[in-house]
């Protein structure tokens, strides 16, 4: 259990803010450390960086940047889900809290809290900052932040204040909010990057033009978005009124401007930043890695940020089922399958599936070792459930593969032919899961969709395989709740169901593990969620990925934690 006096600021520890974290089911350890006043801002980097004078010094410098998309759909924090926005968002608005590149939740816009009861925070806000475009920033800015959350019914962050009773603008300074019960990990769900509760938007804007905000919103973080041109380019201009310092009492950040190039091709990436067109770039592809290390004027950074990749097969008939339309967002739901055969929901060729799969050898022939075998479903930044052999887990074994195919009644040549779904990033991975699965007798056809297609061909649920993956998840609830409970049509459970699951008492496992604070009751309940999840090879686990993120010899400074890219510090020497 977490100690009431263990959740006051100025700063949590790394050990409390794991068993946080991981009670809220929030991912990632992401976002900045410190900020203004704190003057711990420039601890966020994961790179050696010069003293904060000669930083500073260095300042006045643009950079272009590379991120792997191809469309930013949402801006706005209350409605972001996907990593890639995340990791922009965390640059362009400020949060109460943050997690600091030690793992633990320091203050952002707020410089010390205290808890006067375990259902009572109290924030002390620092002087002096604004929105992008000139407004203050205090308690009132912030109440109204939290009251727009509030007022969204559609948002996926809802939830994590529905215990919220009051908040109050005390004075300019302070904000007070009051809780109707007692939620340890409140003070995760304010976190910049990984709990987006706590991320400020400008209310008035946010609120009277919702899709225009979407498009170009005002935050109060170190850069204000200034210019986008739909999949190409987004500018990013130093913000004057940014709160945050350095440890030396300097105005953050350096840098005057970043373009944010979108790349989805991972080949372009490449040979952007290999050839100068990039100054940083958000993901290499693993096989260029090495070639990056070995170049002089470029640092490669690997990054584990609690990600798993797995194949998800279609485990339910979208036809059959009810409740395949309240995972869909704006999709339509196939009818593909209502007058054809759908292996997948046999669980002998999900379990079959998961057997082929040589991981292994996956990790060397896909990842250029930038991986590790994933056998189960909690992922290293779950440390307190990760087993890196687990019993039971999925184990490569296509003799047994195949029996069970053959007992499932597939044994034609080929035995069923599945489409497997992916991004281009997935494309060498996907091919070598095509040969693997080849061997025991499924044939498998590749489609690969750049990151806006793949989205609405993945909820329309015509493919019965789906490359799939999770990233900055260091907690079971965020991987297991939205991902893989029975979707409902209200609330957030199963919103991101890839494939279709269901399983009741798989459900009521993790309906018990959110109404429980005790740590070593939570691990009991997972385990036993887990081994539901294995027996019903609900995904075919495949790697724990390493993301190798490169840079130019000469920008130092990018906080890369947990896999985010945070340029509060960074500097061009």
């Amino acid at each position: 259990m977490v100690d009431k006096s263990d959740l006051e600021g100025p700063r949590i520890d790394r050990r409390t803010a794991t068993k946080l974290l991981a009670a809220g089911g929030l991912s990632g350890l992401a976002g900045c450390s410190g900020g203004g006043g704190g003057g711990d801002e420039n601890t966020e980097s994961t790179e050696s960086t010069e003293s904060a004078d000669e930083s500073a010094s260095s300042g006045g410098s643009s950079i272009t940047a590379g991120w792997n998309i191809d469309q930013i759909e949402y801006f706005d924090p209350h409605y972001v889900d996907k990593g890639q926005e995340i990791y922009l968002q965390s640059n362009i608005y400020s949060g109460l809290v943050k997690i600091g590149s030690d793992g633990g939740i320091v203050g952002d816009l707020a410089s010390d809290w205290t808890l006067p009861d375990s259902s009572t925070y109290v924030f002390d806000l620092k002087e002096g900052g604004t929105f992008h475009n000139g407004d203050p920033l205090d308690a009132e800015a912030v109440k109204a932040s939290f009251e727009r959350l509030m007022s969204l019914d559609d948002s996926p962050h809802l939830s994590k204040l529905s215990a919220v009773e009051s908040i109050t603008a005390e004075d300019e300074t302070t904000l007070r909010i009051s809780l109707s019960e007692t939620v340890g990990p409140f003070i995760s769900f304010l976190t910049r990057g990984p709990g987006r509760a706590g991320t400020i938007v400008h209310a008035p804007t946010a609120t009277e033009s919702p899709e225009e905000y979407n498009r170009m919103p005002v935050g109060s973080g170190a850069f204000e978005l200034t210019e986008r041109e739909s999949g190409e380019y987004l500018q990013l201009e130093a913000h004057d009124g940014y709160f945050g310092t350095d440890d030396e009492g300097n105005a953050l950040p350096y840098l005057d401007s970043i373009r944010v190039n979108l790349i989805p091709e991972p080949s372009t990436m490449w040979t952007a930043i290999r050839g100068g067109e990039i100054d940083y770039s958000i993901s290499i592809p693993a096989e260029n890695a090495g070639q990056a290390e070995s170049m002089g004027e470029l640092n490669v950074v690997g990054t584990n940020p609690g990600a798993w990749f797995c194949v998800a097969p279609l485990a339910s008939n979208p036809s059959e089922v009810d409740f395949a339309q309240f995972s869909t967002g704006s999709a339509q739901v196939t009818d593909k399958w209502a007058d054809q055969d759908l292996p997948t929901t046999d669980v002998r060729v999900r379990q079959a599936i998961a057997m082929a799969i040589d991981r292994e050898a996956l990790v060397e022939r896909a990842f250029f070792g930038y991986a590790e075998p994933a056998h189960s479903l909690f992922n290293p930044a779950i440390s307190w459930l990760y087993e890196e052999e687990p019993d039971p887990g999925q184990y490569y074994d296509p003799e047994a593969a195949q029996s069970l195919l053959d007992e499932a009644g597939y044994t034609g040549d080929p035995r069923m032919t599945l489409t497997l779904l992916g991004v281009p990033g997935d494309e060498r991975r996907m091919t070598v899961v095509q040969e693997m699965l080849s061997q025991i007798g499924i044939e498998v056809e590749l489609n690969v969709q750049q990151s806006s297609a793949y989205w609405d061909n993945l909820y329309s649920y015509e493919n019965a395989l789906v490359m799939y993956d999770g990233y900055v998840d260091i907690d079971p609830w965020m991987t297991m709740w939205k991902q893989l409970k029975t979707p409902t049509e209200n609330g957030s459970a199963g919103a991101w169901q890839a494939n279709l699951y269901s399983n009741p008492d798989f459900d009521s496992a993790l309906e018990q593990d959110y109404a429980t604070s005790d740590f070593d009751e939570r691990a009991e309940i997972m385990q036993q969620a887990e081994e539901m999840f294995l027996e019903d090879a609900a995904w075919a686990m495949t790697t724990f990925p390493l993301i190798p993120k490169a840079s130019t010899a000469d920008l130092t400074g990018v906080g890369n934690q947990a896999g985010l890219s945070n340029f509060h510090t960074a500097s061009v020497e």
